[in-house]
């Protein structure tokens, strides 16, 4: 397996929105802080505001993931060189379907740290449902903890 990571086209951004808008959507309804009827909408609106310019946006790095001629995911992170430490915030990663528990998440994640690395980025972080707790294992054998906690209960 040699994983590598390519600049999304136009083309890869207009599918990953297919793909990411609905998701995005559904997972705030799930947590109950939309109405299924508005949750659509307001993702295409955040995602529109994030990607002003599509996948060529500032500070946005969009990728897909490839092992050799075949694509098996993508990943976006968002560079943040304001704080004291140089930061990225994972946004989105997924490794399709069809390729997953192959092993491709961790060498992604472990490609990702290592390019992360060469650019003085010295720490990175990621925001996960609560429900996504097979998401949160990857993440915490990959060396994430938790840095706080956002609570809610129905009243």
């Amino acid at each position: 397996m040699q994983v590598r990571f390519e600049p999304m086209t136009d083309a890869d951004f207009q599918a990953y929105l297919r793909r990411a808008i609905p998701e995005y959507a559904h997972e705030y309804v799930h947590t109950g802080n939309w109405h299924p009827d508005e949750a659509v909408g307001r993702a295409r609106d955040q995602f529109m505001r994030i990607f002003p310019q599509g996948p060529h946006s500032p500070h946005q790095h969009l990728f897909t993931v490839w092992d050799a001629d075949t694509q098996v995911g993508m990943l976006w992170y968002t560079l943040d060189e304001t704080r004291r430490k140089k930061m990225a915030f994972l946004s989105d990663f997924f490794i399709l379907m069809e390729y997953q528990k192959r092993g491709y998440e961790d060498a992604a994640l472990g490609l990702l740290e290592s390019q992360l690395r060469e650019q003085g980025v010295v720490r990175m972080e990621i925001n996960l449902f609560a429900h996504n707790t097979q998401e949160r294992v990857l993440y915490e054998k990959h060396g994430f903890g938790v840095v706080s906690l956002y609570l809610g209960k129905d009243l």
